[in-house]
């Protein structure tokens, strides 16, 4: 039997979908059928990404750049999907700079590179919800899907800031917006094989003069359960569900995908 993910026809925006998780959720629901626009600030990336994935899938992708730290930007995205194919139903949202600008101490720690932080990713994810809530409203049925960071579960760096205040927005929204057929959930992903992170990992073995094998070992496999990084695909599939027909009931639910790198418990 194989399972039917209600997705097709359906429009999907994913913001940060020229890469990573974003492009590969891209991938997967326009396999399924939904129509895709990817959205993000690097015109060049994100056409390139657009014609891959249209080749690969055979689906409908249209590449919009958009700059989500502006309100006038997200509307203009929102405005331009719909005039394209009609309406919109799920969000995923990507936008935001994997890790976080601000790793260091808090004496150390660089205010305007914390607000741009809290803009592109908090306020980014705030907007393009704001901009899409009235199309979903309007058909009844909506998914929004938040990939915050398991930062927002430990005091390991300021950036958490922005995944724990995603954790209690996406919760008030899934109670504002359940009424009217809309789920509203947020993924933490793992260390996870994006091209970020293979440029970061490789920039760190060079630094210590090591191999990218060893910080591997050391950031993702010996402190998670499964003993690995993740692929890209593991991380994209939860979020397709929870976009999916098949998550309909679950929302509000902060979900930890990550190999089992975490290990809080919670109750």
């Amino acid at each position: 039997m194989t399972l039917e993910l209600g997705v097709a026809g359906k429009v999907a925006i994913i913001t940060g979908g020229g890469v990573g998780i974003g492009k590969e959720t891209a991938r997967k629901l326009a396999a399924a059928g939904a129509k895709v626009v990817i959205a993000a600030r690097t015109k060049a990336t994100l056409e390139a990404a657009a014609a891959q994935l249209r080749e690969e899938t055979g689906g409908e992708v249209l590449a919009i750049p958009a700059d989500t730290t502006s309100m006038a930007a997200v509307q203009a995205l929102i405005d331009a999907t719909v005039a394209h194919f009609g309406g919109v139903h799920i969000l995923v949202n990507c936008a935001a700079a994997p890790g976080g600008l601000v790793r260091n101490a808090i004496e150390e720690a660089d205010e305007d590179a914390l607000l741009l932080d809290l803009n592109t990713k908090l306020m980014g994810y705030f907007r393009t919800a704001k901009a899409c809530a009235p199309h979903m409203r309007k058909a009844g049925w909506g998914r929004i899907v938040n990939v915050g960071g398991l930062t927002a579960r430990c005091t390991e760096a300021l950036s958490g800031m922005r995944n724990a205040a995603l954790v209690h927005f996406t919760k008030t929204l899934s109670d504002e917006l359940g009424r009217d057929g809309i789920t509203v959930n947020i993924i933490h992903p793992g260390v996870t094989r994006t091209e970020h992170i293979e440029q970061w990992f490789n920039e760190m073995a060079a630094e210590e003069g090591t191999t990218f094998e060893a910080i591997v070992e050391r950031e993702a496999g010996a402190p998670a359960a499964l003993r690995r990084m993740l692929e890209v695909h593991e991380v994209a599939d939860p979020i397709v569900f929870l976009a999916s027909e098949l998550g309909s009931g679950i929302t509000g639910e902060s979900i930890a995908v990550d190999g089992g790198l975490s290990r809080a418990v919670f109750l």
